[in-house]
């Protein structure tokens, strides 16, 4: 874990060389095409560097970032060295501040408040925004071949970069990074899952999304709520089993009121770094380029490793809490997959259009899902 979080300091510290000799090599530049006229007359200000290579005084901006987990896990550490790297390549100019656990934003609410100004950059998880971003959504859909973060986050951008659609979905943000998380599995306080019939009766927490529809047709009875408040419902017996990500569980000390983790990623969940337009708006062209010079894909697949290292750390404290993994048969998960693919088919149907082709949009993610995991 230490050796990994090296290698990102070092990579940023890389990055940071990189544009730093961009720009001065290169001097101004000219800001993104969704830029408004106060970014564009803001390249007609100074030279981004100095003859020294420093980079020029262009203002002080400074931004808030929301996010729903605490600053102790992997993604808000990754967070706010992509901050610090930010910071440090704009000579200070440019002040990124993380607000974690949901104290300036519930995670409901991170869309339509970074929207409206009122947070300017926001951690967003779609699955609590159903039908919102149908696209993005393509690797929530259960054992159709999502379950690893970092190819998940290869099929995002690949279909980012090919699909307008798919661009149109995020058009209303600055989308600053696109990453998946790690597969999804079922966990239970009492028995052990092991195939479809151990779901029947059972009240099963879940995020919203295609998982409660083919959790229904599994037999199980879904219910949303915020991983905030899964812990106490365990406790309370108002549930007995939930899906979740290891990370996530152990983020939350759910391993303290958990027995049984089946050990089956059963689909991946899209997260959205984004930004306000107005606040991107805002900055001179050369603190943008910088910005998505340390974004994008590449801070993007970052993310995505980090979520997945901080899955091994959180099987090895589950284990170590007494947890138990338990297996699905090839049966059980052939049974419960024709189900998720009648469940693929009619989401397929649901999202063509005179622009997409759904069958055909669903068929190139899983045969980038492949490739990538191959």
């Amino acid at each position: 874990m230490k050796n990994t979080k090296l290698k990102r300091a070092l990579a940023l510290v890389f990055a940071m060389a990189l544009v730093l000799a961009l720009c001065a090599g290169c001097g101004s530049s000219s800001s993104s095409s969704s830029s408004t006229d106060s970014s564009s007359s803001s390249s007609d200000s100074s030279a981004s560097t100095s003859d020294s290579g420093e980079v020029a005084d262009l203002g002080d901006y400074e931004f808030t970032l929301s996010m729903h987990d605490a600053e102790t896990t992997a993604n808000a550490i990754y967070l706010q060295e992509w901050a610090d790297a930010i910071n440090e390549a704009t000579d200070g100019h440019v002040t990124i501040t993380l607000y974690c656990s949901a104290t300036l934003s519930a995670a409901t609410d991170i869309g339509d408040n970074v929207l409206a100004g009122a947070v300017d950059i926001g951690w967003l998880y779609t699955s609590y925004y159903s039908g919102q971003f149908p696209l993005s959504d393509v690797i929530n859909l259960p054992l159709q071949g999502f379950g690893d973060p970092v190819v998940s986050t290869e099929v995002l951008w690949e279909l980012y970069n090919t699909y307008d659609d798919l661009q149109e979905e995020w058009s209303q943000f600055k989308l600053l990074m696109l990453y998946g998380n790690p597969g999804m599995i079922l966990a239970s306080s009492d028995t052990p899952i092991t195939s479809m019939a151990d779901l029947a009766g059972r009240t099963i927490r879940c995020p919203s999304g295609p998982i409660t529809d083919v959790l229904t047709s599994w037999g199980g009875s879904p219910i949303t709520m915020a991983p905030t408040d899964v812990y106490e419902a365990l406790e309370k017996n108002n549930i007995s089993a939930y899906i979740f990500e290891p990370a996530g569980i152990v983020n939350f000390s759910l391993q303290d009121v958990t027995a049984y983790y089946t050990d089956y990623a059963l689909y991946d969940g899209p997260f959205g770094l984004i930004m306000n337009w107005d606040q991107w708006n805002s900055l001179p062209a050369e603190y943008q380029e910088i910005i998505e010079e340390l974004s994008g894909y590449d801070a993007s697949i970052g993310a995505a490793e980090c979520f997945a290292e901080d899955v091994e750390v959180a099987r090895e404290t589950i284990i170590a809490a007494g947890g138990e993994f338990v297996e699905l048969s090839d049966e059980a998960v052939a049974e419960m997959k024709v189900a998720a693919d009648e469940y693929a088919a009619t989401w397929a149907e649901g999202i063509t259009s005179d622009t997409l082709d759904g069958a055909e949009y669903l068929a190139t993610a899983q045969a980038l899902a492949e490739q990538y995991a191959g």
